[in-house]
């Protein structure tokens, strides 16, 4: 994304939920924490992180399950689709989306890896990312 005026969209598999945020994302990366793993049913997790106050749910009601004290992860209730995990970090409230939530995933390249300390010890990492033990926020 290149500046506050741009907008991305998403939304779930069957298309009930649709979002759209506004301006660049605060960050991007993949986690590897067992929550994110269990919720994604994947080896790691891609997000999109962004302020909430950038995004707008557009249609659809997305069900919110509280995985950890504060933390909400978002699905769509009819197709299962995973959308996001909804919390506040430092006094900020953030909504970091799963990048294959988005319509254009590919504008949102990672840029570090979270919790690489709950890597499963058989996946490869072959890139020259920042890896963090524990969470940046």
């Amino acid at each position: 994304m290149a500046d506050e005026n741009s907008t991305a969209s998403g939304g779930c598999l069957c298309g009930k939920i649709r979002f759209e945020v506004q301006g660049d994302p605060v960050g991007a990366g993949y986690c590897h924490c067992r929550s994110c793993r269990k919720q994604t049913g994947a080896p790691l997790a891609a997000f999109a992180v962004f302020r909430t106050d950038q995004v707008t749910w557009i249609s659809g009601e997305r069900a919110r399950y509280e995985s950890s004290p504060g933390v909400f992860r978002s699905f769509c209730p009819v197709c299962g689709s995973t959308l996001a995990l909804e919390a506040v970090y430092g006094g900020v409230d953030l909504t970091e989306f799963h990048i294959s939530a988005l319509d254009e995933p590919d504008a949102f390249p990672p840029n570090e890896h979270t919790h690489y300390k709950e890597k499963i010890p058989w996946l490869h990492v072959a890139d020259d990312l920042k890896k963090y033990p524990g969470s940046m926020m």
